[in-house]
């Protein structure tokens, strides 16, 4: 039983009209919303339903609210407005609280961006789906005497499907897909097995003493097949922890082989073999690099990336202050100024690189798209870009050298009309006003 086909039967373009209709919307980004709204929907109750105690909340939440499946032969009855859109909005707008809590904001605020609509009628859309998702899953559950069990393992089994789902170009909100935290894991600890294999081939390399074009070609092949493998498990989303396996067991194979083959056929220089090999490990390991600051403290920074391309820029003689430093380590609560823990690594950075080097000075520019209200966007942008501040002072760095500024969706770098675009609008920048 695949519940995501049978959600998309129930919400044709007739509903999609009406409810466009009711919220004042285009059916095209109401469409968008619920696209993402009820795969999102059943990735929460998937994650809340992954244990007995949130399974029993669920099976509560099924049988006192009559999610029976009664609702389904009158989808249409219910968003004509008055009386029954207000009764199904009420029940939707409970039925979130219990699922998502606090953090439904977050998720509100992402269907909004993505499909290009107001926020409350991706609040609105979202009471109006979550009844319509709960009677699917009660007219089944309830309707076969299911059981807890059986609800869970229902629920267990549509993983793939709602990671297929998923709309492209929507990113839902951290934490939503709990289960998804697993494929993760799976895909770090397949890194790793490739990473030890490639080094066991390096070393073959070594003791064997051979080398030549011919050495260097299994090691091109193993750098390729682990890019591959790791962009097949990127592309699919996660969608699935057998293929994980599967991609993980092919290239550790690859890498055996290339190792054979270097053992037993290839001649030449051992020099040029044993750079290629160690390429290749440092591909895979992600090029994270120790750096030692002037003053001798140490910290890992990766290859390319905010914290590299500060550190390179200061070392150097590069005198230009109108280089922007954008930062790709912070995270924000969503519509919110707080910074996350997952932004303690990119501040502590930052912080250690400017103690080493105390005569530059920098300015901390907020940015946003251009949703929303203009002024309420350049005062959160100014409070973001305050934070970081707060942030990097709070780790030991003077306030007088950092200052400040918020410039709302006034500097955008990326096409506000796309999703993409206004994901690349909403960042914080960094500037050397002295080094």
């Amino acid at each position: 039983m695949n519940v995501m086909d049978l959600l998309k039967d129930q919400v044709g373009g007739a509903l999609v009209k009406q409810a466009s209709g009711f919220l004042g919307e285009s059916e095209s980004g109401t469409a968008s919303a619920v696209s993402a709204i009820l795969p999102s929907l059943m990735g929460s109750l998937i994650s809340k339903g992954s244990d007995a105690k949130g399974a029993m909340g669920i099976m509560d939440m099924l049988s006192s609210g009559g999610h029976d499946g009664g609702m389904l032969s009158n989808l249409t009855g219910l968003l004509g407005g008055g009386e029954s859109t207000n009764g199904l909005m009420s029940s939707g707008g409970h039925l979130i609280n219990s699922l998502m809590g606090d953090s439904q904001g977050g998720l509100i605020d992402s269907i909004a961006g993505f499909a290009g609509i107001k926020q409350s009628s991706s609040s609105s859309l979202l009471k109006m789906a979550a009844p319509l998702v709960m009677s699917v899953i009660g007219k089944k559950v309830l309707g076969e005497n299911m059981g807890v069990s059986g609800l869970m393992g229902l629920l267990s089994g549509q993983k793939d499907n709602v990671m297929s789902a998923m709309p492209s170009g929507f990113s839902a909100p951290s934490g939503l897909l709990g289960f998804a935290d697993n494929i993760k894991s799976t895909v770090t600890e397949t890194t790793s097995k490739v990473a030890g294999t490639a080094t066991g081939a390096a070393d073959t390399v070594v003791k064997e003493g051979k080398s030549g074009l011919g050495k260097l070609l299994p090691i091109i092949l193993l750098v390729g097949a682990v890019l591959a493998a790791l962009y097949f498990v990127r592309s699919c989303g996660g969608t699935g922890i057998d293929a994980v396996d599967n991609v993980s067991e092919t290239v550790t194979n690859t890498a055996d082989n290339a190792a054979n083959t270097i053992s037993n056929t290839v001649e030449g220089t051992v020099d040029a073999a044993v750079e290629g090999a160690e390429g290749a490990v440092n591909t895979v390991k992600g090029a994270l690099s120790n750096i030692s600051l002037p003053g001798g403290k140490e910290i890992k920074l990766a290859a390319g990336g905010f914290g590299a391309t500060v550190y390179d820029y200061l070392k150097g003689d590069n005198s230009d202050l109108t280089k922007a430093f954008t930062f790709d380590g912070l995270e924000f609560e969503t519509g919110s100024a707080n910074l996350t823990g997952e932004s303690n690594t990119q501040i502590g950075n930052l912080a250690a690189i400017l103690e080493a080097y105390p005569n530059a000075n920098v300015r901390i520019e907020g940015h946003t798209d251009n949703t929303g209200d203009a002024a309420g966007n350049k005062t959160l942008s100014l409070k973001r870009a305050d934070a970081v501040k707060a942030a990097i002072v709070k780790a030991g760095i003077d306030a007088k050298r950092v200052e400040t500024k918020g410039l709302g969706a006034d500097k955008p770098v990326g096409d506000n009309k796309t999703e993409e675009g206004r994901a690349q609008n909403r960042r914080v920048e960094m500037y050397f006003t002295k080094r």
